[in-house]
């Protein structure tokens, strides 16, 4: 009995392998059974520390793009109104000048456009201090400054010109506040 067992033993370990290859299976070594490779256990509080990290990451961008958008508005508020400032010609339309009136108004802005543009590179200096120091600038000084020497210029074009064309300037004047 003993050798009957045997001998089915044998047997089998005899046709397990050409059982194997009739299967599709490989025939080269025996591999042994299985085995299960285990991760190493997911560290949940490490996980968590990353996920606020990268959360707070995100937030500050975003919060740094819509300050960046916030800046850029301004700043294109400021050339808008430098600009509007600058822009004399509106104020003398409808008035006919002479050729000494012309050079008056010409010299006036020629020396405001210096002042215009010297009032712009310092609010850029103060806009770019601002941002490397990762504060906000506020625009009263600029928008004070930009006021103040609008109204000198006003001043000193009405000034070189006739009475009668001065009520002309006046209502041009008028008209362009009113557009604000």
């Amino acid at each position: 009995m003993r050798s009957t067992r045997l001998l089915a033993l044998a047997a089998m370990i005899a046709v397990l392998p050409s059982l194997a290859v009739a299967q599709g299976k490989s025939q080269k070594g025996h591999m042994g059974p299985p085995m299960t490779v285990r991760k190493a256990p997911v560290v949940h509080n490490e996980i968590r520390r990353n996920d606020a990290a990268k959360d707070a990451a995100k937030a500050s961008n975003k919060a740094d793009k819509v300050a960046d958008k916030t800046e850029r508005t301004g700043e294109k508020a400021e050339r808008s109104a430098l600009d509007l400032a600058h822009d004399q010609k509106h104020l003398t339309q409808g008035i006919k000048l002479t050729s000494s009136e012309k050079s008056q108004i010409k010299a006036i802005e020629k020396n405001y456009d210096k002042q215009y543009r010297a009032l712009r590179q310092t609010d850029k200096r103060s806009d770019n201090t601002a941002k490397k120091n990762g504060t906000t600038e506020t625009d009263a000084a600029f928008q004070t400054q930009l006021s103040q020497l609008q109204a000198q210029e006003r001043a000193e074009l009405r000034a070189a010109l006739s009475p009668a064309q001065q009520a002309i300037f006046d209502s041009n004047v008028a008209k362009l506040s009113t557009h604000k």
